[in-house]
């Protein structure tokens, strides 16, 4: 077997195995992933604008479950790929970026989630009922730590996909973030509505009811510091006016001398 064959070879069961891994991953967030497409030697820059996004999806669906195995150098080269197929393709660059941060590249990544940011907001200008982008927004404002722009992407993708399950969780996080826990409450609710067995909306939860009976004690404790103050200033005023001279016009009385 030649080098050269050898190659394709490998390229070609990589993307027989990829494409198997994401139809028994069944991930909700993926699209279908077209087998022709692979990584390596195999994927070539396609001349019609609609193919080329079509193969620029295809390698990061691909790529996305590279990422989810820990195998974040393919990952990165997949996602490259892609944004070297359709330069638009926000969610590669924000894909990008995640496996950036895995790699502990923090430079590059923030980079991406930049770029994603710049492209997702196109998207919603587009279409101001994308949902999706909405979300995929709020994921790339968050990496920022932008945590009330994401509070609201996520909250604009809640109202756009009430049925949601992701979103209403990651709205929670953000508004948990932000110390806002009576919404985080209300979002951790709604994502148990939808999802009773997502343990981490349950966690969420009760960490913002916690939050909320912090913030009330904290509330309490304060209104009775500030009782406290003004009962003593009124104390102290009380005591100093009668501790004064009862009439400061009165002359003491001189001494009777001896005789």
């Amino acid at each position: 077997m030649t080098a050269q064959f050898a190659t394709i070879f490998r390229g070609t069961l990589l993307s027989i195995t990829v494409f198997s891994l994401l139809a028994s991953a069944g991930c909700r967030r993926n699209k279908t992933v077209n087998p022709s497409t692979g990584s390596g030697s195999q994927v070539t820059t396609a001349t019609d604008p609609e193919q080329a996004r079509r193969q620029a999806q295809s390698l990061v669906d691909q790529g996305k479950e590279l990422y989810r195995n820990d195998q974040d150098e393919q990952a990165v080269d997949l996602f490259k790929k892609a944004i070297s197929q359709d330069p638009n393709n926000a969610e590669a660059h924000l894909r990008l970026g995640m496996s950036y941060a895995a790699l502990e590249q923090k430079t590059e990544a923030d980079d991406e989630y930049k770029k994603a940011i710049e492209l997702f907001k196109k998207r919603i200008q587009a279409d101001t009922k994308d949902g999706e982008a909405f979300f995929y927004l709020g994921e790339a404002q968050t990496f920022l730590h932008q945590d009330e722009e994401a509070a609201r992407s996520y909250r604009q993708a809640t109202r756009l996909k009430p049925e949601d399950e992701e979103a209403f969780y990651q709205l929670g996080v953000s508004e948990t973030r932000l110390a806002h826990y009576p919404e985080a409450t209300a979002a951790f609710q709604k994502a148990l509505e939808l999802d009773p067995n997502d343990y981490r909306a349950s966690d969420g939860l009760e960490n913002a009811k916690e939050g909320t009976q912090r913030i009330k004690e904290g509330k309490k404790h304060a209104e009775e510091m500030l009782k406290k103050q003004q009962e003593n200033a009124n104390a102290n005023g009380n005591f100093n006016s009668n501790s004064g001279p009862r009439n400061s016009n009165t002359t003491p009385k001189r001494p009777t001398p001896k005789p």
